[in-house]
């Protein structure tokens, strides 16, 4: 049975108690800023409305990326002399991604995997050789040394036996290649909750399944009413109010009746993911579609996902997947940029899509990936506030940012700790069976999900807390076993077991199923993790 109060009793035991700050949203950034602002000695409740890391944080290309894709458009030499304030926008975020890709790399070593990438240049593309030198140069100079580059332009001969490079299309004009070393986020799902984690252990509340709505000031504090399972509310204030509900938050800011102005501008990012030969393994490129905007081939583990869109959004914000005008894109781009890699239909494994909450800015038609903290205040919302335009890879520093605002009208309330961001692994030395062949999680880490990370479902212990679920097929007999383990914890009866075992599969149906198609994801029994991958 459960071994802490179920959810509904923590909401309700909450009601009438007051919090420095509360946060709304439990993606990347505000998980990031509750850990930060409760370190800082701030009272902070945490609430998500959906499972952490439900939402964009678990959807993006998880590339750690240097920088470069900001320096990356149309004719970059006559669009940045037109738009020198863009550029000098873009070399600020080249910069603070530099930084915060030589945090995590040297922090958190066990979240995040080098890989080799490739950028093709082309005799009558976009960028000549000595450009592509001089932003490789002037990424070198935004960051220091220790975790470098490793960048190298290859001739076109060498570029050639690179099985990657040898996949491109239009290799009659292919000059040579730019060769770099990338990170990628194992799963950027799991940085979420080692964030909730590291807040809870400095004092903050952190609920789930939680809905937040805003409501007016009384006593220089801000009503906020939960509600979550079973029918459970409670009403609480906070002094501040952080919106950091990503693609949600014009939203939550509308709940008080006093609706701000827009702050977001969606735009959806969907990918493919496939399977290739093992000469492609570790290696990835990076390189411009036929919009003039940046697509990648990227390995994940023994598998490579393809994309992205970057299309308007204006859909349902609750069910984002890719459909199939975004698989006809996808598709028709990798034929003609990779046509090597024979991409058709039938080879994609999976799919997925998220999006993006950039700031709603009308001189950007696809919305600016400046990120801005708004300060509510002056449209009738005192003490709340919202970031948008935040990627998965800037969250620390975004969570510094929030808490300094916080730093600049709030004392807080307790007293500060030190954080060591360390990453969380998978429970050792553990004999419990392992829920799928070399996964390196096993049942007795199910069990931990449940008790102290906050899991209630399959897809939040099979994707979330795992990594496991994007790169393996589970079968009937591996996903049972996870919901009896599961159900044992939380007191699930076997219709409720079986109940939560047709979500599941329903799910990932719909959110990484490939469209017109049913999906393989749980009868392929091909995909199998390779050994001495851990999770």
């Amino acid at each position: 049975m459960l071994k802490e109060r179920p959810l509904s009793e923590k909401i309700t035991a909450l009601d009438g108690q007051v919090f420095d700050v509360v946060v709304i949203g439990g993606g990347a950034v505000g998980c990031s800023a509750a850990r930060e602002a409760a370190a800082a000695g701030y009272s902070v409740l945490l609430a998500e409305k959906g499972d952490f890391a439900s939402g964009s944080s678990s959807r993006s290309s998880r590339l750690l990326h240097c920088g470069l894709r900001y320096f990356e458009a149309p004719n970059p030499m006559r669009y940045f002399a037109r738009h020198p304030a863009r550029f000098l926008t873009s070399l600020s975020m080249a910069r603070q991604a530099m930084r915060e890709r030589r945090e995590l790399v040297l922090t958190s070593r066990e979240r995040v995997t080098p890989i080799d990438f490739f950028f093709p240049i082309y005799s009558d593309g976009p960028y000549r050789p000595w450009q592509v030198d001089m932003a490789f140069g002037l990424l070198k100079r935004l960051a220091p040394g220790d975790v470098p580059l490793d960048y190298t332009r290859l001739k076109k001969p060498e570029a050639l036996q690179k099985p990657m490079v040898a996949a491109l299309g239009n290799r009659a004009k292919l000059a040579g290649a730019a060769q770099f070393t990338e990170y990628q986020f194992n799963w950027p799902e799991r940085l979420c909750i080692d964030a909730v984690l590291d807040a809870e252990e400095a004092g903050a509340v952190a609920l789930n399944y939680t809905e937040a709505r805003m409501g007016d000031m009384q006593n220089g504090a801000r009503k906020v009413t939960l509600h979550g399972p079973d029918n459970a509310h409670a009403t609480v204030r906070g002094r501040r109010v952080m919106a950091m509900s990503g693609i949600w938050i014009d939203k939550v800011l509308s709940a008080p009746g006093k609706r701000a102005s827009r702050k977001i501008f969606g735009t959806k990012g969907g990918h493919i993911v496939i399977r290739l030969p093992e000469e492609y393994r570790g290696q990835g490129v990076s390189t411009i579609n036929s919009w003039g905007e940046p697509f990648y081939c990227i390995p994940w583990h023994d598998l490579h996902y393809i994309g992205p869109t970057e299309t308007p959004y204006e859909g349902d914000l609750d069910d984002i997947h890719v459909d199939e005008h975004d698989l006809e894109f996808l598709l028709s781009e990798t034929a003609s940029l990779f046509p090597g890699l024979g991409v058709t239909r039938d080879k994609v494994i999976r799919t997925w899509a998220g999006v993006r909450p950039l700031t709603y800015d009308p001189a950007h038609p696809k919305g600016s990936r400046a990120r801005e903290l708004h300060d509510l205040g002056p449209e009738g919302l005192e003490g709340v506030y919202a970031m948008t335009a935040a990627p998965v890879m800037s969250h620390r520093d975004s969570g510094r940012k929030i808490t300094g605002v916080l730093h600049s009208g709030l004392s807080p309330s307790g007293t500060a700790s030190a954080l060591s961001y360390r990453p969380r692994l998978p429970i050792e030395n553990s004999n419990a069976q392992p829920i799928a062949e070399g996964a390196g999680y096993t049942l007795a880490d199910v069990r931990h999900a449940v008790r102290h990370e906050h899991a209630r479902t399959l897809l939040g212990v099979l994707f979330r807390r795992s990594g496991v679920g994007l790169r393996h097929w589970f079968s009937d007999a591996e996903i049972a076993r996870v919901a009896e383990e599961m159900g044992a914890e939380l007191g699930w009866s076997e219709a409720e077991r079986e109940t939560e075992i047709d979500r599941y599969k329903r799910d990932i149906t719909r959110l990484y199923g490939v469209p017109n198609r049913r999906d393989r994801a749980e009868t392929n029994d091909d995909a199998t993790i390779p050994q001495g991958e851990r999770a």
